[in-house]
């Protein structure tokens, strides 16, 4: 993983609506917009743009069914995050 996807997921994850979110995805397996809609104080087309970060930065992955997209955690992405943090902190300067 480059610096590039790392400062991309690192800017995604802290915001705190959005690592809010990813919390929430990661708790329940899969969650739909609407049903994430309902958890926070924000309305739904702010849940969709902070959704859409995520899916951008690879970590959640979505699925349409009809109407209804549905977002589930994609654990690789911060397993690779996580080491590659970790590689680039421990390189030498």
């Amino acid at each position: 993983m480059d610096d590039l996807e790392l400062i991309r997921i690192a800017k995604a994850i802290g915001d705190p609506t959005r690592f809010a979110i990813l919390k929430a995805i990661a708790s329940r397996g899969e969650i739909s917009c609407g049903q994430l809609a309902e958890l926070f104080p924000i309305a739904q087309a702010t849940v969709s743009h902070h959704l859409n970060v995520l899916v951008n930065a690879g970590l959640v992955e979505m699925r349409k069914q009809g109407q209804h997209h549905y977002f589930r955690l994609q654990k690789t992405t911060l397993e690779r995050f996580g080491s590659g943090l970790e590689q680039i902190l421990s390189e030498p300067p």
